[in-house]
């Protein structure tokens, strides 16, 4: 059984992990389907939004609640080892973040047709290095009761799928 310390140390390194799913997503989604760069983070933009909050999961559609995973029922299917799986995850996402945002900045700014398609394999390989921490951290969210929806499943099978066409 966890303690309510534990319990709030998973929360939070569930949600700076969650935090940066929700930054990338969109420009994930952007890369693997081929479209144009999208300007800025727009992660407030999807319909369904994962908040831990405290020592609770909170699944909000727009401001309404949908689903909130509660301490004890996070304590029943989580043991001390998730603490360490979910730190790992949510500190591979800040580094992979920090060389996300310095590559997709580069994404369709050149004349050069080559220098964009670069930029893109570029992109790829990133996501596809990203690849285990996407995932984990989706299957994580699953593993706690979350129930996934929009553009968290969209982006589990986009990534799923990736590969670096050459």
């Amino acid at each position: 059984m966890l303690t309510p310390a534990e319990i709030a140390a998973i929360v939070a390194a569930t949600k700076g992990a969650v935090d940066i799913f929700d930054k990338v997503a969109g420009q994930i989604r952007t890369v693997l389907a081929k479209r144009p760069k999208e300007e800025g983070e727009e992660h407030d933009r999807w319909r369904f939004k994962i908040n831990p909050e405290g020592e609770e999961i909170v699944v909000k559609q727009k401001d309404r609640t949908v689903q909130t995973v509660t301490a004890t029922e996070l304590s029943n299917v989580l043991n001390p080892s998730d603490l360490d799986l979910v730190k790992t995850y949510e500190a591979a996402m800040n580094k992979y973040y920090g060389r996300w945002k310095a590559v997709y900045a580069k994404k369709d700014a050149s004349q050069d047709p080559l220098v964009n398609a670069i930029t893109e394999e570029q992109l790829t390989e990133q996501i596809i290095k990203m690849k285990a921490e996407l995932l984990g951290i989706l299957n994580f969210l699953e593993k706690c009761g979350v129930h996934l929806d929009d553009h968290y499943m969209n982006i589990r099978h986009l990534v799923e799928d990736a590969k670096v066409e050459y």
